[in-house]
């Protein structure tokens, strides 16, 4: 297994570095459900910033990322733990766009350059914090970006990246993001900005051979130091007990058309594919249990 996520410090405890590799997640989820080159790409993007995000929890926290845009990819919702657990979907797998000029996936083309991007964090609290932002871009890095400076009030820079094969199969991805702490110097500032512009794309790094320990290390200076390295999997949380509490929230009117028009029901998890089957006496009790 080659998927950690590294948490460091650097600049003398001024700036904050997280560095993802979670490829190999990717693939599990795209081997379940088919997806298309730019599809995958842009799930990716969205899976590696969650990745990271989830790393900025604690103990039992989660969070879900929702990337709403107008391109056919429709909803793209990622979810993960500070442990390093990870899944991920999107509304239409099956979409595809390549820039004609560079060659490259068209995840703006895919994601679309219009609507919303949500940031649910359960903290274990009465309520969850709920930060929205539209999109700005569509690429996502910048995007990304705007959504921690603007909603959580932190400047950071978000690299984000993906490399498929011609055989639908993510070769890498992953990024970075790097978050200055209050009062960070003007110095650092100035240091880290000249860095970050002269790096090539997280393709590039992860297709030159270089690791997360290496990206954290470029971006880091001689105070440089790993707080952390979790390892990095794709982790459903579905199973019967949860699809049938989803199934009893619909109430007994509709629990009542499943049962007379079909004698049964059938649930596919969206992240990963799995199908749970409900006979009709199984559904007559849980018609009992709704509202």
């Amino acid at each position: 297994m080659n998927n950690f996520l590294l948490k460091a410090l650097a600049y003398d405890k001024q700036v904050r570095i997280y560095v993802v590799r979670c490829d190999e997640a990717l693939n599990e989820i795209a081997e379940r459900l088919n997806y298309y080159p730019s599809a995958l790409a842009a799930v990716g993007r969205v899976m590696a910033f969650t990745t990271m995000m989830g790393g900025m929890l604690k103990l039992e926290e989660t969070v879900t990322v929702k990337v709403e845009g107008d391109g056919p990819i429709g909803l793209i919702m990622a979810e993960a733990d500070a442990h390093g657990h990870i899944r991920a979907y999107a509304s239409n797998p099956h979409c595809h766009f390549e820039y004609n000029d560079l060659n490259k996936l068209n995840v703006k083309q895919t994601v679309g350059s219009m609507g919303y991007i949500s940031v649910i964090k359960d903290l274990k609290l009465k309520e969850p914090f709920i930060g929205t932002i539209p999109i700005i871009n569509g690429e996502l890095g910048e995007d990304f970006a705007y959504y921690l400076a603007v909603s959580e009030q932190v400047p950071s820079v978000v690299s984000l990246g993906v490399l498929v094969n011609e055989n639908n199969k993510a070769i890498s991805a992953g990024g970075f993001i790097v978050q200055l702490l209050p009062n960070t110097k003007e110095e650092v500032i100035d240091a880290l900005e000249k860095k970050i512009r002269n790096l090539p794309t997280m393709s590039e790094l992860f297709s030159s051979d270089y690791t997360i320990d290496d990206i954290g290390k470029i971006l880091g200076d001689d105070t440089y130091e790993v707080v952390d390295k979790l390892p990095v999997s794709f982790k459903c949380t579905c199973s019967k007990e949860r699809f049938s509490s989803g199934i009893i929230s619909l109430g007994k009117k509709e629990i009542e058309e499943m049962i007379e028009q079909d004698h049964q029901a059938n649930t596919i998890c969206h992240f990963c594919g799995s199908e749970y089957k409900f006979t009709e006496d199984e559904l007559i009790k849980l018609k009992e249990q709704a509202k």
